[in-house]
């Protein structure tokens, strides 16, 4: 897989996308030697989205199989919600919030 720097990706994206797009890898950007980003062609995204979609609808049928969902209470459910932004806020991922 190819990698760039912020830097370099800021001065060659026109290259990133068009080795993304041609060659149907990622392209990784990284910033202070930390993955940040990654460039995918079209196509890779579909198949991305399609996996996804893919393990939803598996998660769906299992639910249903068991006889639906389950609900439980607000404070029963407040660990994990804990848990996820927990793990959310140690990713970064959740910063934009």
């Amino acid at each position: 897989m190819a990698t760039y720097t912020m830097t370099e990706a800021n001065k060659r994206t026109a290259e990133m996308v068009n080795e993304a797009r041609y060659t149907n890898q990622p392209v990784l950007i990284t910033d202070h030697g930390r993955p940040a980003a990654a460039v995918i062609s079209p196509g890779l995204l579909a198949h991305y989205q399609a996996l996804e979609d893919a393990a939803d609808l598996a998660t769906v049928e299992q639910i249903k199989a068991a006889g639906g969902p389950k609900w439980v209470s607000d404070k029963d459910a407040q660990p994990l919600m804990d848990e996820i932004e927990a793990e959310v806020d140690a990713s970064g991922e959740g910063a934009a919030r």
